[in-house]
């Protein structure tokens, strides 16, 4: 149940938009979850400990976490929850701040087109989750998340999942 509901939340705010009918369908799974066209969703969330906008995003389901990862050329997007499944208010408060009309997470993106290494296209997205008992805390860059792993304060699930998330405004962060 708790699944689905972060399947549907991710939905919501463009992250996940299409079923696997509709990507075989078609050769281009990113274009065929694209849809009529409309103006993108701002949504908030992290790179680097900085508060970030990015555009709602498109998705595409593949047959494993490794083909996903495989496609996302090293681009990930960190999804974060506490041991129920929801998203921390501690997640979401510094970005839902510097961006109060925009929709969002609180994701974490490891990569902007201004880094070294950013390969361009679409994200792999992964769920880090916090361990029942431990009180969450802002995860803004890939290396806390990283970190809160390694310490035990909570698990990281790589998923089949491939999503755009094109940042925008993003010329003052480097």
């Amino acid at each position: 149940m708790k699944k689905l509901l972060l399947v549907t939340g991710l939905a919501l705010t463009g992250l996940l938009a299409i079923t696997v009918p509709a990507l075989a369908a078609t050769a281009d799974p990113i274009s065929a979850a694209a849809g009529p066209a409309s103006a993108p969703a701002r949504n908030f969330g992290y790179y680097d400990n900085q508060a970030i906008e990015y555009e709602a995003a498109m998705a595409g389901t593949f047959s494993s976490p490794q083909e996903a990862l495989s496609h996302s050329h090293g681009l990930i997007v960190f999804h974060i929850v506490d041991a129920n499944g929801n998203v921390p208010a501690v997640q979401l408060a510094r970005a839902q701040a510097a961006f109060p009309s925009d929709v969002g997470f609180g994701n974490v993106l490891n990569f902007i087109p201004t880094d070294i290494g950013y390969t361009g296209g679409s994200w792999s997205l992964q769920i880090f989750h916090w361990n029942p008992g431990v009180t969450p805390t802002e995860l803004s860059r890939d290396t806390d998340i990283q970190a809160a792993v390694a310490a035990g304060l909570g698990t990281l699930e790589i998923t089949s999942t491939l999503v755009r998330c094109p940042v925008v405004n993003f010329s003052n962060l480097r």
